[in-house]
């Protein structure tokens, strides 16, 4: 009977392992999406021709990830749809994205929620510390199926459509000078990629915004100590020749966000709405795997270029926890004096945390990509 025991344990382990080794990867997935090029969006009409606009200089690894969807997208639709890229600010900067594409600068574009002053309160939530889980792609379906009740709307009343948000991979720090306690940061000048946390006053820093192809020349001339931000831009934007450690602490997700001109959409004929809003949440994915699997290799570059790795204890990351959950009351305190639901959104987030927690992340892509989340814009 022992046996007869093991042999069926030793069964049920060959078959786990047997279906983990089958199950695609999210990149997999995601590739296999981009690779289908059936017209899937018929459509009989003139070309339309879009530009979307960001500031993302070549070397980032956005406009490829970009690009893929967009040609995705006029394959879906028998070249019904073209989208142009104009990067580099060519067209707008960093700030002032939600009112370039309401004013029909582009077509669509990234619209950063971190550098508008009021009336983001909702979508900023998930720039505060321990509001949104770490798994990015976990985080990615909360946002999306919360943006119809509470995210859609602030972009709505701005006059524009909410594309997508792209949950970046947890900031983290790196410094001209070690950082491992929160203390560590008081009376530093930083250049935070991070909002609305109200971070800088909790935690004694001060926080200095400019534009993301400046943070290089700042750390080079003292112009700032420290800069949190992702991998994604300590990379392409070299940060690790001026500042030689890592703190390795997550201190919230960065979002980054993608506006439609509405009266672009309007224009739409009706597969071709529906082609760029299903994209939309596609493309999304497509960005936040980028960003995990470049994360994933970033650390081994950061090694051979000379930067100290600086690992914290537990007893270190409870210090750091102690101090966020600080960060994230006042922020909710602010919050809630826009009249606006803050504490059913965060209700909601850990709500579906928890709902979805258990799903592998291949679940969570294929989830996303067989059934795009509807409502976000409504047409």
């Amino acid at each position: 009977m022992n046996n007869h025991k093991g042999l069926l344990l030793l069964s049920l382990l060959w078959l786990s392992a047997f279906v983990q080794a089958e199950t695609p990867s999210p990149t997999i997935l995601i590739d296999n999406w981009l690779s289908d090029t059936q017209t899937q969006y018929p459509y009989q009409g003139e070309p339309i021709q879009w530009k979307f606009a960001h500031p993302a200089p070549p070397v980032s690894l956005l406009p490829p990830v970009w690009q893929k969807g967009f040609d995705w997208l006029n394959a879906a639709t028998d070249k019904g749809i073209n989208i142009k890229q104009y990067g580099g600010g060519t067209l707008y900067g960093v700030k002032g994205g939600v009112k370039a594409i309401r004013a029909g600068i582009a077509d669509a574009g990234t619209c950063y929620s971190l550098y508008e002053s009021k009336g983001f309160e909702l979508t900023q939530a998930f720039g505060v510390s321990t509001v949104a889980p770490d798994n990015p792609y976990l985080t990615a379906k909360i946002i999306t199926e919360l943006a119809p009740k509470y995210l859609s709307p602030e972009f709505e009343k701005r006059g524009v459509h909410l594309g997508h948000i792209f949950p970046v991979k947890p900031l983290t720090l790196m410094s001209k000078t070690p950082i491992r306690k929160p203390e560590d940061l008081k009376g530093k000048k930083i250049a935070s990629f991070m909002r609305p946390s109200n971070a800088a006053k909790v935690m004694g820093y001060e926080e200095v915004l400019m534009p993301f192809p400046e943070v290089y020349t700042a750390l080079q001339q003292g112009v700032i100590d420290a800069v949190i931000w992702t991998d994604m831009g300590f990379v392409p934007f070299k940060i690790y020749e001026q500042a030689k450690f890592y703190t390795d602490i997550n201190i919230s997700i960065a979002t980054i966000e993608t506006c439609i001109n509405k009266r672009s959409f309007k224009k739409l004929a009706a597969p071709l709405k529906q082609a760029v809003y299903d994209t939309q949440q596609k493309l999304m994915l497509g960005l936040v795997d980028k960003n995990v699997v470049f994360s994933k290799h970033a650390l081994e570059m950061y090694k051979e270029k000379g930067v100290e790795l600086i690992q914290l204890t537990p007893e270190e990351r409870l210090v750091w926890t102690a101090t966020f959950t600080e960060v994230k009351q006042d922020w909710l305190e602010k919050c809630e004096k826009s009249g606006k639901d803050c504490k059913g959104l965060l209700k909601d987030i850990d709500r579906l945390t928890e709902q979805y927690k258990g799903m592998s992340d291949s679940a969570l892509v294929q989830s996303m990509i067989d059934k795009p989340v509807q409502g976000i814009i409504e047409f």
